[in-house]
């Protein structure tokens, strides 16, 4: 538990570093493109687990890998048409006042960074669902930064996507 929360901790650093220096209207269409494959992913990733899981037949404590990578592959295909999608539309680049696009683009960079993480750390509950990992086995401080890392995708989803989402802090 402690190497994921310190793996999540370089996720989103990884992710801050990566889109710090990009602008304002590159990294607002990542977030959205970011929050809707998540919300995607979360929403057709457990239909294809399903699929997988009674195709495939694994033994019961190997079930939850199937369910992530269903829902991991979800998001990749997603993010990745989506991305594609808007960079074939979007071919022109937006002219936005230079202090605005620096300090905005930092400030979405960060926002980024925070729902790429936060899908990255509610996908570890189906592990932590399955007893595979047990949460109680780690420090208070790698279960309140994987709980914390975890919030703003469990609100997003439910905003967006209602009962339907997965409430997997159970």
């Amino acid at each position: 538990m402690n190497y994921l929360a310190i793996i999540l901790l370089f996720v989103f650093f990884a992710g801050v570093a990566m889109t710090v220096n990009e602008g304002l209207w590159s990294n607002t269409v990542s977030l959205f493109c970011v929050m809707f494959a998540s919300m995607l992913a979360w929403y057709w990733g457990p239909t294809l687990g399903a699929f997988v899981v009674e195709q495939a037949e694994p033994s019961a404590q190997n079930e939850w890998a199937f369910w992530f990578a269903s829902v991991w592959g979800a998001f990749f295909l997603a993010v990745t048409i989506l991305r594609i999608v808007a960079d074939r539309s979007s071919r022109v680049r937006m002219r936005i006042i230079r202090p605005l696009d620096l300090a905005g683009g930092v400030l979405v960079g960060l926002l980024l960074a925070v729902m790429f993480t936060s899908f990255a750390a509610y996908s570890l509950f189906l592990p932590f669902r399955a007893r595979v990992w047990k949460t109680e086995e780690g420090a208070g401080w790698a279960q309140t930064t994987v709980s914390t890392f975890a919030a703003p995708m469990y609100t997003a989803g439910r905003a967006f996507l209602g009962e339907d989402f997965p409430d997997l802090q159970q």
